[in-house]
């Protein structure tokens, strides 16, 4: 019959010492992942070209403790603290004895760049992050208007977020008998083109509405006198696309 084996004074002391270490270890690391702070502005509102500035702080920690401090993006790494960025993007990065921040500046602001932005921080005692939410909004950049015997066009041009255009008559809401088309740019705005049958010798008011932000954002009166415009310059510009946008519309309306 064997007998169950046991441990001398001397090896079983060792034993407890060997457990109080790995526990104490396990103690100071969590409290040192506890006591590094991270902190940055929740979240950021913009308008379209606006330079948006983010920081992030982080405080309790050594420089030779940091392994990596960066600002991630639109699925990428945007700024880290050894000063490689991002070339559509301002970095600086400045350090103390226990305190180092990153700021990450947006430059001229699109509806592309709206979303979270991450700032991650990895050192010897673990990983921490914490973010910040860049949301676009109230962004317009022109209108005009034209008219003839026959129809009234208004258009709308850098808009975001998308919206709706709406027909007036009087005190008649006529957006029914309305055509209208947007087209989403590569910055994430939008153009918008509305056309509408004008049927008496009375002023017409075109309306783009926003629904995101329950109002109206702009409002056109269209005078029932045709004002003939030189086509140049920028004038040139926009009946080009106005034309680009017709055609668009008339291929869905064939279709």
């Amino acid at each position: 019959m064997m007998k169950a084996s046991s441990l001398s004074p001397g090896a079983r002391t060792q034993h407890v010492f060997g457990l109080v270490a790995i526990i104490w270890f396990k103690s100071a690391v969590s409290a040192a992942g506890e006591a590094l702070e991270l902190q940055t502005i929740p979240g950021v509102v913009a308008q379209c070209g606006d330079n948006v500035t983010l920081t992030c702080d982080a405080s309790s920690l050594l420089l030779s403790d940091i392994r990596s401090f960066n600002w991630v993006g639109r699925n990428k790494s945007l700024c880290k603290h050894d000063d490689e960025h991002d070339p559509e993007v301002l970095c600086e990065s400045t350090a103390e004895t226990t305190h180092h921040k990153l700021t990450l500046t947006l430059i001229n602001v699109m509806p592309v760049h709206q979303g979270k932005y991450l700032c991650k921080l990895s050192s010897k005692i673990g990983v921490k992050y914490t973010s910040s939410f860049v949301k676009v909004q109230d962004c317009f950049g022109g209108s005009d208007s034209s008219r003839n015997e026959s129809h009234a066009v208004c258009w709308f041009n850098g808009v975001y977020p998308s919206g709706t255009v709406h027909w007036f008559q009087g005190n008649a809401n006529s957006t029914e008998s309305a055509s209208t088309q947007e087209v989403e740019d590569q910055h994430g705005q939008y153009n918008i083109i509305s056309t509408i049958n004008v049927k008496k010798n009375l002023p017409y008011n075109c309306s783009l509405w926003i629904p995101g932000a329950s109002k109206y954002l702009v409002t056109l009166v269209i005078q029932p006198s045709a004002v003939k415009v030189k086509a140049s310059g920028s004038t040139q510009i926009k009946l080009q696309w106005i034309c680009m946008m017709m055609e668009i519309m008339m291929v869905k309306f064939i279709m």
